[in-house]
């Protein structure tokens, strides 16, 4: 019993020192970088690995990684050779002519599978010649040398069959990124229901909510109500895009809230999918032939207080673009209007729930591609905003 613990508790303090007994390694990231719209190499890209280079005991610092890049040739392959001291590493890639930020990627984590022959004092059997030996020489060490009693556990050997990673990224390309208001909702955003009307429509009670305003530039519900207080409730929108209007009926106990987004006249709204392939494929521009809706319908149902069923507005693979804020001259055309779009997914119910919301603020221009680094949504704009 003694034995056996004395060996345990020896193994468990050396932890440390065995991990600084692994020498660093090298590893080979190979990256193949094309363009999502021509499909050609992207040559101007840079590769870089994070890995961790130095030992550390305790908390982990960024001083004990290091970076290292490599550009794409001509053929668009990154080729980045790198030491590591951890089997764990991240990657990214960057353009300057691409979508390809770590801001906008994130990073990619990998990782090398070792071969690690243990030490031969690892387990040892005790009820062994040979492990009764390799136990009293520990004990000698361990009162003696501590240093080199701790090395006794070190593995033979730490290999690895693979230390290469290939890998391909496809790049979305910038056209004309421009200052924009983008903001990420990182949190839903609730939806007052303060006062509400009731009327029958053949003999069924059908009770309206108030409307709720939604400000697509400053990204916020219009709160109006005569006690709003901005340092109890926070920041307020000022000038409404759109209106989210909701109706409830019950039937068996369930109640169904039919609602809509509903646009100013001259206003409105399309719904279109987002290009697949490329990393964060985006809507460049509006399309000022589409047919935008006046009226967006959605639904959700309420049993026992609770959410049971919302339809989505939105998917994550599609985009609604908007037309709003629009002025008409005397015989009813529209002379100035402004385009924004959301990306889903997207829903309402007690709740609006989305992505990002992007908001031109120059009047008639149909772009719809931000300038991330350069976003006008201040202070309450997120880096996190898709172009």
């Amino acid at each position: 019993m003694n034995k056996v613990f004395y060996v345990g508790i020896g193994s468990l303090l050396t932890g440390c020192l065995l991990v600084n007994a692994r020498p660093s390694h090298t590893g080979h990231l190979y990256v193949t970088v094309t363009d999502f719209e021509t499909g050609g190499p992207v040559t101007n890209a840079t590769a870089t690995v994070r890995a961790q280079t130095e030992f550390n005991i305790g908390r982990t610092l960024e001083s004990y990684f290091t970076k290292t890049s490599a550009q794409t040739d001509t053929n668009g392959v990154a080729h980045v050779q790198f030491l590591f001291y951890d089997d764990d590493f991240s990657w990214w890639v960057e353009s300057p002519t691409h979508y390809s930020g770590v801001d906008l990627l994130g990073f990619e984590d990998e990782s090398f599978d070792p071969v690690v022959v243990e030490s031969d004092y690892a387990n040892i059997d005790t009820n062994t010649v040979d492990g009764l030996a390799k136990y009293n020489e520990l004990a000698l060490l361990y009162s003696t040398d501590y240093m080199a009693y701790a090395a006794k556990f070190n593995p033979k050997s730490i290999t690895y069959p693979s230390n290469a990673v290939h890998r391909s990224v496809c790049l979305t390309p910038k056209h004309n990124p421009q200052p924009m208001y983008a903001h990420y909702l990182e949190d839903d955003v609730s939806l007052p229901i303060r006062n509400t009307t009731a009327a029958t429509n053949n003999g069924v009670e059908v009770v309206q909510y108030d409307p709720v305003d939604f400000d697509m530039k400053e990204g916020l519900v219009i709160c109006t109500e005569p006690d709003y207080d901005y340092w109890v409730h926070g920041p307020t929108g000022k000038n409404s895009d759109f209106r989210i209007e909701r109706y409830r009926v019950i039937t068996n106990g369930v109640k169904t809230i039919h609602g809509m987004l509903a646009f100013s006249p001259g206003c409105g709204a399309y719904i279109t999918q987002l290009p697949g392939g490329g990393h964060y494929p985006l809507i460049y521009e509006a399309d000022t032939n589409a047919t935008f809706l006046s009226r967006i319908p959605f639904e959700y149902s309420i049993v026992s207080g609770r959410v049971v069923q919302t339809s989505q507005l939105l998917s994550k693979n599609e985009c609604m673009v908007l037309k709003t804020r629009a002025m008409t001259n005397e015989v009813g055309e529209v002379v100035s209007c402004n385009y924004s779009k959301i990306y889903g997914p997207m829903s309402v119910d007690r709740r609006l729930r989305l992505d990002t919301l992007v908001f031109n603020p120059t009047p008639n221009d149909p772009n719809l591609e931000s300038n991330c680094t350069n976003n006008l949504a201040k202070p309450y704009g997120h880096r996190w905003a898709r172009p």
